[in-house]
């Protein structure tokens, strides 16, 4: 594979943004485990794997992915928004769970599908290759895994 020349330079900001803010969750989530590692509760082991899984793989997998996939410039605002919507779907989430407050969950979950469908428009036209099949793969999988999420928070008991 030829290396990643991205024919946008904003792809090439976004990219950044949505990588560094993943490594930072990822970051945290191995901090957090270490320092409760000595007392771990389902709640703690959660939030660990949400940081990692969601807010950084997923995170850096969406925002590379797009730069890479991009068949026109990527605007500041677009990116802008993306991330914000993300990352507070994210927060929303988190904090929901966190304090079971499951509308708080629910209402993460249409924020993150307004993200997602920002992360499908940036690459709207990139053809049908195989990366293209994948990212839409992922922009599929963290849909449904919203929906999941969201039935275990309304159908479920707080775990501590």
């Amino acid at each position: 594979m030829p290396p990643f020349t991205p024919r946008y330079p904003a792809a090439v900001y976004g990219a950044w943004l949505f990588a560094s803010t993943g490594l930072a969750a990822i970051l945290a989530a191995g901090a957090l485990s270490a320092a409760l590692a000595h007392a771990p509760t389902r709640a703690a082991m959660w939030l660990t794997a949400y940081l990692v899984l969601v807010v950084g793989v997923a995170q850096i997998a969406l925002g590379v992915g797009q730069a890479r996939l991009a068949s026109r410039p990527l605007t500041p605002a677009l990116l802008g928004s993306e991330w914000l919507l993300f990352n507070g779907a994210n927060a929303l989430v988190i904090s929901g769970r966190l304090l079971v407050r499951p509308n708080a969950v629910a209402v993460g979950a249409v924020v993150l599908a307004m993200a997602l469908g920002l992360f499908l428009r940036g690459v709207r036209g990139a053809g049908g290759g195989w990366l293209f099949r994948v990212y839409r793969l992922l922009v599929a999988l963290l849909a449904c895994s919203a929906l999941v999420g969201v039935g275990l928070s309304l159908f479920t008991t707080p775990a501590t």
